[in-house]
């Protein structure tokens, strides 16, 4: 602990002893006085509940003796009900609570204020979270399907608009994803219905990722050789079936001498994007699909130049052109079954396993439980023809 943790501990520990019912929190740098308090916008005392007050303070040792002065005189308040939420609210927050609004749109804007407060850079990391929570709660706008369910920000956010809306969609996860960020921003709003929405999510199915399926290794491989001569997205697909690289990294490959090659990791638990090295599965592949020639129309090398949303233009792109290919044909994959054959291909291969999640850049940990899983009788057999 800090110093400064050490003395705002010790002051709530003589808050305590005194009584007072409040406590002095650092949140986000700033001190704020927590307690149980009635409603802002519709104080009852016999319903209180725990709040916070920002009492305007930077979280620094000179101010603690004013914040607990400021303890103590609301703990005063409560006990005597003289207590009023305006004497305590910044000149906005007045406004904001004599005119709540439950319009989605005033609760989404607050919402990502919120998200983004106190964060002195936009990590790719916290920009990928945002982007997940967006994808659910954003507005529609002209790049939108028709069919996509998406909430209507005119209209009121009530437990019934939150049920009713994630029942329309058609699969447990995108059920459960809905509900998830629903819920957040029904709480983050202190809905009056609050409680039904957490009885409806509590009652929703929890959602299990199912277990992906290889695809028929032949399948793939007879798709990438039919395909390897597309100018545009010839070469990527090639790369990803012989390397396993994410879609979002093959912008990013550089092929080099010895069959390896050179790409960013985008693995979304790092803070920071890295480099990695992936190898060829097999080998061959790099002379048959001629992966020392690049062709692509986008490149990115180095972390450095990265852009994301480029290549993520790029790869929905590069998907639609493979669903285009797929479309009269009843046998067909998705890209991510080509890095996900990789990722069996190594365990039948020389490559150990430390260093076939390092080419794949996820940890051993989910290699394991992904690819291992899927190492039966039949490859045991296969190794041992190879090997022994």
């Amino acid at each position: 602990m800090t110093l400064f943790q050490n003395k705002l501990e010790a002051i709530n520990k003589e808050l305590k002893i005194d009584k007072a019912g409040v406590t002095i929190q650092n949140r986000r740098n700033g001190l704020y006085l927590r307690a149980m308090l009635p409603d802002k916008y519709d104080p009852d005392w016999t319903q209180l509940k725990q709040q916070r007050i920002s009492i305007r303070l930077t979280a620094e040792d000179t101010n603690l003796i004013k914040a607990k002065k400021l303890a103590l005189k609301l703990s005063s308040q409560k006990i005597s009900r003289l207590f009023i939420w305006n004497e305590w609210l910044a000149d906005e927050e007045k406004l904001a609570a004599q005119k709540k609004s439950l319009k989605i749109s005033d609760i989404y804007k607050a919402f990502e204020d919120d998200f983004w407060s106190g964060i002195v850079e936009r990590t790719p990391k916290k920009k990928r979270n945002w982007k997940s929570i967006a994808q659910y709660l954003a507005p529609r706008n002209k790049l939108t399907k028709p069919t996509s369910i998406k909430l209507e920000h005119h209209k009121l956010l009530t437990a019934e608009y939150i049920i009713s809306t994630v029942k329309k969609f058609k699969t447990k996860k995108t059920r459960s994803d809905m509900m998830k960020y629903c819920l957040r921003l029904a709480r983050f709003a202190e809905i009056p219905d609050l409680k039904e929405v957490e009885k409806f999510s509590e009652k929703l199915e929890n959602y299990e990722p199912k277990t992906r399926e290889a695809k028929d290794p032949e399948l793939m491989y007879n798709t990438v050789k039919e395909l390897r001569s597309n100018k545009r997205f010839g070469w990527a697909i090639a790369a990803i079936f012989a390397y396993g690289c994410r879609v979002s990294e093959v912008w990013t490959l550089k092929p080099l001498e010895g069959h390896i090659a050179e790409c960013t990791n985008n693995n979304k638990e790092d803070v920071k994007m890295k480099l990695k090295y992936c190898y060829a599965l097999p080998q061959e592949y790099v002379e048959e699909f001629d992966l020392m020639n690049v062709q692509r129309n986008i490149e990115f090398l180095g972390v450095e130049n990265y852009d994301a949303e480029k290549a993520a233009a790029e790869g929905y792109a590069m998907a639609k052109w493979l669903r285009d290919y797929f479309a009269d044909k009843e046998e067909k994959f998705q890209l991510y079954d080509l890095r996900h054959y990789w990722g069996i291909k190594s365990t039948k291969s020389d490559l150990s396993t430390a260093n076939a999640a390092k080419s794949m850049g996820h940890s051993l940990k989910i290699h394991e439980e992904t690819y291992l899983s899927t190492f039966g009788e039949k490859d045991a057999r296969e190794v041992a023809a190879k090997k022994l």
